[in-house]
């Protein structure tokens, strides 16, 4: 007769090991930063300081989303994108990026490019001057240790610049990234219906869209908008690629903003 000291496991039961995280492994690692390292280097053609439109000659747009991540509502947008096979642009608070690391590494890993929307979201004409490179650099320090290399991309809170900070977004090695349309998301109540209205409403070629990655109505949205913007033969593209295919029409830039009617009232 055997005789053990211990129970011997039962067939049935599986011996439980404890789940490694996939984000650890070496190959995964190493996927992110070879996606990072090539964003960066796509950036690097940018000679611009500020952009407010692309070329529009050429049927072309960036959707471009701001504020985030903001968790699991991000993470379905990143699901509807991918199904729509649609590129976007993605302006990330340092802060938020902190908290969410792991949806840095997504976007990178699907194509996404990022960008820097300062660390804390402050209006940067309202601090003092003196602080405006540190809200750029802690987030710049921030992806680049979550991904392993930095954006040349910027956008100020709110689109709020001066000609002084306008100097330090180029100064730090910034494109100062603007837009054209704005259907106002983040107004409280804002429909679906009405965000995919005014973008159709107000879209023209070398179109930058603005919109925001925590809000439902926002990800209803996007596969309407995308849907009829390609079917009027759009092309969906990176802010970076916006900006290369854009034929040296840098005088463009030097145009004001123009904010959607509705966004402004």
């Amino acid at each position: 007769m055997l005789h053990f000291t211990t129970p011997p496991p039962m067939p049935h039961q599986a011996i439980l090991m404890p789940k490694q995280d996939p984000r650890s492994s070496p190959e995964y690692r190493r996927l992110v930063a070879l996606a990072a390292r090539d964003d960066a280097e796509r950036q690097k053609g940018i000679r611009v300081t500020k952009v407010v439109t692309g070329d529009p000659s050429q049927r072309l747009a960036a959707l471009t989303f701001d504020d985030g991540p903001h968790g699991w509502r991000t993470l379905d947008l990143l699901t509807i994108l991918k199904r729509l096979n649609v590129k976007a642009t993605f302006f990330v608070v340092g802060k938020m990026a902190l908290r969410y690391p792991e949806i840095i590494e997504q976007m990178v890993l699907d194509g996404h490019e990022l960008g820097n929307h300062t660390y804390n979201h402050y209006r940067l004409p309202r601090i003092p001057l003196s602080q405006v490179p540190e809200e750029l650099n802690r987030t710049r320090d921030v992806l680049t240790g979550i991904v392993g290399a930095p954006t040349r991309l910027f956008r100020p809170p709110g689109g709020e610049y001066n000609d002084a900070i306008q100097k330090i977004i180029a100064q730090e090695g910034y494109t100062n990234m603007l837009w054209t349309d704005d259907p106002a998301d983040y107004k409280l109540g804002r429909s679906s219906q009405k965000i995919t209205e005014l973008v159709m409403r107000d879209i023209t070629p070398g179109g930058i869209i603005l919109l925001h990655s925590g809000l439902i109505a926002t990800m209803n949205a996007v596969p309407i908008m995308v849907n009829r913007l390609q079917a009027q033969g759009y092309q969906f593209v990176t802010c970076s690629e916006l900006i290369q295919r854009g034929n040296g029409l840098l005088h463009l830039q030097n145009i004001p903003t123009r904010i959607s009617r509705t966004a402004a009232t």
